[in-house]
């Protein structure tokens, strides 16, 4: 996102609503703290801390002071649409870069001074040759689907356990990146709802790529029944603003920083060039 006002606070409801869903909100729409929301996220392990088994492919609510929950299926309810690459370093096994995080058509700048953490636009990159792609690895776009999920499932000793609707962020990446846009979005679009008053089962297919398995998250939308935003959304949505906010100040603080620093090495190396010249 490019900017965000000041005070997310006094925004009102269709401002707000303008800013977590943009121009996909329906076809006639509107144009850092610390607290961290809990991550919708799917297991790729096969047993946890404790040694419990547990099976790939189940949603879990993974955050501070939450027990892991885990279930083939999730009632997801999206209240904003955003993007972030992210450049992890194995060696470091750490983020070293990252950018804002923004919707599509606002210019992702990141904390080293360029844009998707050197990576080139999207189409780009993918008809690039496989040995020019591995030289951005490691530096992916994420999906950011902040929302809210409730569903029923068990822990992992085996106990059934019940979620009440709770605040999250869930990622997607890959395969699955496109799938809220064509399962979601458009559909409503097309019946002229905004996305933030449809709730959604969402689940996950396994496929296999040669001897890897992964997993690819759907959306099965209800439109049945339009969920009109509540007080407690509007607050919800308040906080989210202010998260990402928080994050974007400080990525453009950096940003701002390595220009500065370049420009300053860019005249000093002019000034060393125009002495060598004049000697």
């Amino acid at each position: 996102m490019s900017s965000l006002p000041t005070n997310v606070q006094e925004l009102n409801v269709e401002q707000i609503t303008a800013l977590m869903a943009g121009p996909n909100a329906s076809n006639n729409s509107a144009e850092k703290t610390n607290e961290l929301l809990p991550l919708l996220r799917v297991n790729h392990q096969e047993e946890d801390e404790d040694g419990n088994e547990l099976k790939k492919g189940l949603f879990f609510l993974a955050g501070s002071s939450i027990d892991k929950v885990y279930a083939k299926e999730v009632n997801f309810r999206a209240l904003g649409d955003f993007m972030q690459y992210l450049h992890y370093d194995q060696d470091q096994q750490a983020v070293i870069n990252r950018t804002i995080i923004h919707r599509m058509g606002d210019e992702p700048i990141d904390e080293t001074g360029s844009l998707r953490c050197g990576r080139p636009v999207g189409k780009e990159f993918h008809a690039l040759p496989d040995t020019e792609k591995k030289k951005y690895t490691g530096i992916t776009c994420f999906r950011y689907l902040y929302g809210m999920v409730s569903y029923t499932g068990h822990t992992a000793t085996g106990e059934d356990s019940e979620v009440i609707e709770t605040p999250c962020l869930f990622r997607t990446k890959g395969a699955s990146f496109l799938n809220f846009s064509e399962e979601v979005i458009k559909p409503c679009a097309a019946q002229d709802i905004a996305f933030l008053n449809v709730s959604s089962v969402l689940f996950n297919e396994r496929k296999r790529n040669g001897g890897v398995t992964y997993f690819t998250s759907h959306f099965k939308p209800d439109f049945k029944k339009k969920i009109e935003l509540s007080p407690s959304d509007v607050e919800v949505m308040k906080h989210i603003l202010t998260l990402i906010k928080g994050v974007n100040d400080e990525v453009r603080r950096k940003y701002d920083d390595k220009l500065r620093s370049h420009a300053s090495n860019d005249q000093a190396s002019k000034l060393f060039d125009d002495v060598v010249a004049g000697d």
